[in-house]
């Protein structure tokens, strides 16, 4: 009578490491981070400032990839995203978040925005940390995102400059994992950076100013 239930064991155990097994192979994302349907809260098609989106500096000390995953095994899979344009897709995010709130953005690459004069607003920013990790263990998966972002907005009509550094992070756990979990948490983790970071200003004139500024 035991022979079968330590076969069973043996079997489950067998499927379960194998499947754990790290290949040592890199998986990209291409993240997104629209919210959940449109917003027109604060912006006007024809009154807000025409924002450019620089390519973002990755200021990160391993440029390399966004995270690991360590499996049972001992095994690593890597992940990255935008096949390793950090900076750039992190602008392209944003001019995609902007748009969907009814902003108007354009991302600073040749070809694809207006000249620098034409924008009222330049938006910069630094990537400090982008970080998504998957740790293995008996019966689940362990997700950890964690995001922190200095942003630069140049208003171009009076010079003035808007600095914030925001940070964001997320976990998750699941039974059985798939690397679209890592995606889904590391979007969702990015979509809350964005939300933070245009909830905190606000339209003054065609410039962007911080809504906690004192009045002057």
């Amino acid at each position: 009578m035991k022979q079968p239930v330590s076969f069973l064991i043996s079997l489950v155990s067998l499927l379960l490491f194998s499947g754990c097994q790290g290949t040592g192979k890199m998986v990209d994302f291409d993240l997104q981070a629209l919210p959940n349907g449109s917003s027109q809260q604060d912006a006007d098609q024809d009154n807000s400032p025409v924002i450019m989106v620089k390519p973002f500096q990755d200021d990160r000390l391993d440029q390399s990839r966004i995270g690991t995953r360590t499996h049972l095994s001992g095994g690593v899979t890597y992940f990255n995203a935008w096949n390793g344009s950090i900076g750039e897709g992190m602008a392209r995010l944003t001019v995609d978040y902007l748009r969907n709130q009814g902003w108007t953005a354009h991302i600073n690459t040749a070809g694809s925005s207006p000249a620098g004069n034409e924008a009222d607003v330049i938006l910069s920013g630094k990537i400090l940390a982008l970080k998504a990790s998957a740790k293995s263990r008996f019966g689940s998966t362990i997700i950890e995102v964690k995001v922190k972002v200095s942003f630069e907005a140049k208003n171009e009509a009076d010079g003035s400059t808007v600095k914030m550094v925001l940070g964001s992070t997320g976990t998750d756990t699941v039974v059985v994992f798939d690397p679209q979990d890592v995606k889904e948490l590391t979007s969702e983790v990015l979509k809350e950076l964005f939300v933070q970071l245009f909830r905190d200003l606000k339209i003054q004139g065609r410039t962007l100013q911080l809504r906690s500024l004192p009045p002057s």
